[in-house]
């Protein structure tokens, strides 16, 4: 085995299909199509002496037939009239003609074969009909430059007979460069030049001749490894070229497949969108009517209930009406902030003042649970550009969660300071049951609750820190969850500088 072919076995590549052939091995039936048993060797092996595949072998063809188009091997005919011109004189003059119009006949078949192939376009099952044909004119256009041996051959002569065998040998070398692309052309052309010289050498009979001989020999057989070699070194570059090739065609399948799957997400987006749109008016509408009949009823303004507990279940109604209403209005605003329109609208906000709002509104909760809820704020904290209706929402669901799962006694901080590179954080830190450090990423994304959230069914859909997630990259800030198990959790909100306005000469709040 040789270098290249070496090379040839250790890259090719890995076929996809584990029941197919391998790349550079043909099926059984293709092998040596149309070829005599004893020409079979002549169809293209690989390294490890399999036939190839009817794709490289035509492949092979294409780059023989590309080579065929340089001017190089029609100039031969043209040498042969100076090279006969030489023997005038020593050698009759219809044994030098005939030399010189096998060449020119074989170099005319040799192209008439060459168009024809480029005009035919064979495709894989034409294969074993063109290589006939190719490795043919091959030979007899090595056979007619052979014929010198004998039509050009002086007898009397010893430094013509030089003459005609060194003009063999040196024929030789351009000739394998021609064919080497395609090996049974490369043995179609070799062996009848190589062979006339040889028979030449050993008629002679002496030692001097058959050493000779046998050097002739061992530079073909040199010659014919180092053209296996470079056929090796083409073969990689087909095999290569075809799974670029293959590559491509995955990746433009892959693409297409990505852009079908993008259409079908858009248009279920679209479809989500338009159910929600609509959902939300026919949820919405009844929904006020029932909390606001629900606030009659337990106010108890048109009189008081004759059983006291109609006046209870007014109360549950209400609450779980303003619940499921909290639930439409949340999922309403994760939908428009996944899909990008949610619209804000920017004014300066005093991001302390909206603190305390919020505040207030969850303070009667957090007392039912006996939770402090602490303020531990900068002074003089600069002005926020922002969304007023989305930063006080980012209040109330990072307080709302901290109270809802904090025990009876622990603490929940709300805190807002200026870092050192301009940007302002703020948020709330509680002393609850902490999150796993699993948990975090998982809570963070819509409808998705942790071990605290299951165990306390009923308490919240999940949406809360998703919600606020958004809010805060649609502001161009980001939000940062920290937590221990056990050790409670930091919920920290950023916003960039550009948020950031310096505050009124006059104070903001007595």
């Amino acid at each position: 085995m040789t270098a290249g072919e070496m090379r040839q076995n250790e890259t090719a590549p890995r076929n996809a299909n584990p029941g197919a052939a391998p790349r550079g091995a043909t099926p059984a039936e293709d092998v040596g199509t149309g070829w005599p048993q004893w020409l079979s060797r002549l169809v293209p092996h690989s390294a490890t002496g399999e036939p190839l595949s009817p794709e490289i072998r035509l492949e092979q063809m294409r780059m023989f037939v590309e080579g065929q188009k340089l001017p190089l091997p029609y100039a031969f005919p043209f040498l042969m009239i100076p090279y006969a011109i030489c023997f005038a004189g020593s050698v009759a003059w219809y044994w030098l003609v005939i030399p010189v119009l096998l060449v020119f006949a074989s170099a005319w078949l040799n192209r008439r074969n060459v168009l024809a192939f480029a005009a035919a376009r064979p495709e894989h099952a034409d294969i074993a009909a063109w290589e006939r044909r190719i490795v043919a004119v091959g030979f007899l256009f090595s056979a007619s430059i052979a014929s010198t041996a004998y039509f050009f051959w002086t007898p009397e002569n010893q430094v013509l007979q030089a003459y005609v065998l060194s003009a063999l040998l040196i024929v030789v070398a351009p000739v394998s460069l021609i064919t080497a692309s395609y090996t049974p052309t490369f043995y179609a052309a070799v062996i009848p030049i190589t062979g006339a010289a040889a028979l030449r050498l050993l008629a002679y009979g002496d030692i001097l001749h058959i050493s000779l001989a046998v050097v002739l020999a061992v530079f073909v057989a040199l010659l014919t490894q180092l053209t296996a070699r470079l056929n090796a070194i083409m073969l990689h570059s087909i095999t290569l070229r075809e799974d670029k090739s293959g590559l491509i065609e995955q990746l433009f399948k892959a693409k297409r497949d990505s852009d079908a799957a993008r259409a079908r997400a858009e248009e279920a987006n679209r479809a989500k969108s338009h159910f929600l749109a609509n959902m939300s008016h026919e949820l919405r509408t009844p929904l006020n009517a029932i909390i606001g009949f629900s606030e009659v009823m337990a106010s108890e303004i048109f009189g008081q209930h004759t059983v006291p507990t109609y006046k209870e279940y007014a109360n549950d109604i209400n609450r779980s009406g303003q619940h499921l209403l909290g639930l439409i209005n949340d999922v309403l605003d994760l939908s428009r902030i996944e899909a990008g329109r949610f619209q804000i609208t920017e004014e300066d906000v005093d991001i302390v003042q909206l603190a305390d709002d919020c505040r207030r509104i969850v303070e009667i909760r957090a007392q039912a649970q006996r939770v402090s809820i602490v303020a531990d704020f900068e002074p003089e904290l600069p002005i926020v550009y922002g969304d007023a209706r989305a930063l006080r929402q980012t209040w109330i669901n990072l307080l709302t969660n901290a109270v809802k799962f904090s025990p009876p006694g622990a603490e929940v901080r709300m805190f807002a300071r200026m870092e050192a590179g301009g940007e302002m954080r703020f948020g709330i830190h509680d002393t609850g049951p902490g999150i796993p450090e699993s948990e975090i990423e998982k809570v963070l994304h819509a409808f998705t609750q942790g071990a605290s959230g299951l165990a306390q069914p009923g308490k919240g859909s999940g949406l809360g820190l998703s919600i606020v997630k958004g809010l805060l990259a649609v502001h161009g800030g980001r939000f940062e969850l920290k937590s221990q198990l056990g050790q409670g959790t930091q919920a920290e909100c950023v916003l960039p500088p550009q948020r950031l306005r310096k505050p009124p000469p006059v104070a903001r709040r007595a």
